[in-house]
């Protein structure tokens, strides 16, 4: 075999280098909160139903929005501060006496800070992409921090009677994000002669990520090699002829410990 034709067939593998602009994660972690007793807000008509409830079960919970902030750490450069706050609506069946129990739905939310690493950078990003020429980021180079996390598991639900007719910490308004109260048909409400407690559990990954530049070996441009099909009108049973039957809904596979 002839050694320099191996190499070259190497080397021509890739056409060119290219310098291009990407987002690396420079720190990262992963968590599995258990959120116990979490605080459930209700609308007033709603309440009054936990107030004359006489048993209670949680349908579902959904992780609907959450806010992220992100700060400097002092006295620790490149390190940054991540606080989040999850907000989730949670589905509740309420059994007051009455044949069928009623459905209500509540918030509840979660405070949540951790610390990363996020490097430094001190210059100021002007872009066209912006409105007026304004700059991104004016007078630092943030990163950015990024939160994921998945639909939380319900664990437990309760109510309690609490032992003061109104905590302090309790009855301030709350101060919810536009994208949150607009879930909400009616307005929540503070006051409650019981509580209702949830209990998640919660798995999310944090990272923060910073604007670099990189240079990477590079082909061909991507073109697409599959035409566009046209969807055609075809007889219901025809289409039906086409699935596969699906085994594994009957049959549910085993856990052979892989």
């Amino acid at each position: 075999m002839d050694i320099n034709n191996t190499e070259n067939c190497e080397v021509k593998k890739y056409d060119e280098e290219l310098c291009v602009n990407v987002q690396k994660i420079y720190d990262t972690c992963k968590d599995k909160d258990c959120l116990t007793d979490m605080r459930v807000y209700l609308s007033a008509v709603d309440q009054t139903l936990i107030d004359n409830a006489v048993n209670i079960r949680a349908r579902k919970s959904k992780l609907v929005w959450t806010t992220v902030r992100l700060e400097e750490v002092p006295f620790n450069k490149g390190f940054y501060g991540v606080d989040m706050v999850f907000y989730f609506k949670t589905d509740f069946e309420v059994y007051t006496g009455a044949s069928r129990p009623a459905i209500v739905e509540g918030l509840s939310f979660y405070n949540k800070k951790v610390i990363l690493y996020g490097s430094e950078g001190s210059t100021t990003t002007f872009s066209s992409a912006d409105l007026c020429g304004a700059p991104r980021c004016p007078g630092s180079n943030m990163p950015i921090a990024e939160v994921e996390a998945v639909d939380p598991i319900v664990l437990n639900t309760r109510i309690i009677n609490p032992s003061c007719s109104c905590c302090c910490s309790e009855c301030e308004t709350l101060n919810l994000p536009e994208q949150v109260c607009g879930l909400f048909t009616e307005e929540l409400t503070d006051s409650a002669n019981r509580k209702l407690v949830v209990s998640l559990g919660l798995f999310s990954v944090v990272r923060i990520v910073r604007d670099v530049q990189v240079r990477i070996p590079a082909g061909r441009f991507c073109l697409p090699e599959k035409e566009c099909s046209t969807p055609t009108e075809e007889e219901p049973c025809t289409f039906f002829e086409k699935l596969n039957f699906p085994t594994n809904e009957f049959f549910p596979p085993e856990n052979n410990g892989c």
